[in-house]
């Protein structure tokens, strides 16, 4: 499965109801019915708080696509057909955390597979933190993971 550039320490993941995992498995196949031709990896990063300093969601989404001029990452914007049930899915989540925050880390690839992790986290994007400890990863993600996409490619 795919890799990932994780925080030092662990973070708490949220367990999810059966009803909640057939929701992000929908939410998954919709993800890949709007990627673009060509399509090898999306990987998103959604923050959602709930705390009245940070109230939203913060979304950081891109996809890898193969071109004839070689693998090219590009900005993902999914459909909105899921967006009332995703970020209500979000929202009550959060606040159901001790933080008031969640984060999913959602990875699909085009042959269907996928990894989604909910975890407990305090607001980053939504107070401007662009680091390692938010958009980065994703931000970079073909640059530091080109020799896995590539491999993928066969």
């Amino acid at each position: 499965m795919p890799s990932h550039d994780h925080h030092a320490d662990t973070p708490t993941e949220v367990a999810l109801s059966p009803e909640q995992t057939a929701l992000v498995d929908r939410i998954v196949r919709d993800h890949a019915a709007a990627a673009p031709p060509g399509w090898l990896r999306i990987v998103s990063r959604e923050e959602c708080s709930v705390s009245a300093e940070a109230d939203g969601t913060g979304t950081v989404q891109v996809v890898v696509v193969q071109t004839p001029a070689g693998l090219e990452q590009q900005t993902f914007r999914p459909s909105r057909t899921l967006f009332f049930e995703n970020d209500d899915l979000l929202r009550e989540l959060a606040a159901e955390s001790p933080t008031q925050t969640v984060v999913l880390h959602l990875v699909i690839d085009r042959d269907g597979t996928h990894e989604a992790r909910f975890t407990v986290d305090v607001p980053r994007v939504l107070v401007g933190v662009r680091d390692e400890t938010s958009s980065k990863p994703v931000h970079e993600y073909l640059e530091r993971n080109r020799a896995e996409l590539t491999a993928l490619l066969g």
